[in-house]
């Protein structure tokens, strides 16, 4: 899926209440479409949740967006701290 379409997927689930999270791979795009609470990855496009077969890092990742879920006050986009194995 597209990083926009993400976007607007995302603030049409925020205007029903529901909260959101969006993990991006391109924080430049995410920016621009306003969404309520981002993380981001420096990893490959195609691999947000890192690299396979690693699912203790996998489990972090998406522990880290469900955090954000609960803890963010204000709209935000934050980097998460974890780096492609490989670059």
């Amino acid at each position: 899926m597209c990083h926009q379409s993400v976007g607007l997927v995302q603030g049409a689930l925020e205007r029903e209440g529901i909260a959101t999270v969006s993990l991006t791979l391109r924080p430049d795009i995410t920016a621009h479409m306003n969404v309520s609470r981002a993380a981001y990855v420096r990893f490959p496009l195609g691999n947000p949740f890192g690299e396979a077969n690693r699912p203790d890092h996998q489990r972090r990742i998406l522990a880290d967006l469900l955090r954000l879920v609960v803890e963010a006050e204000r709209p935000v986009l934050v980097e998460l701290p974890y780096r492609w194995r490989r670059m």
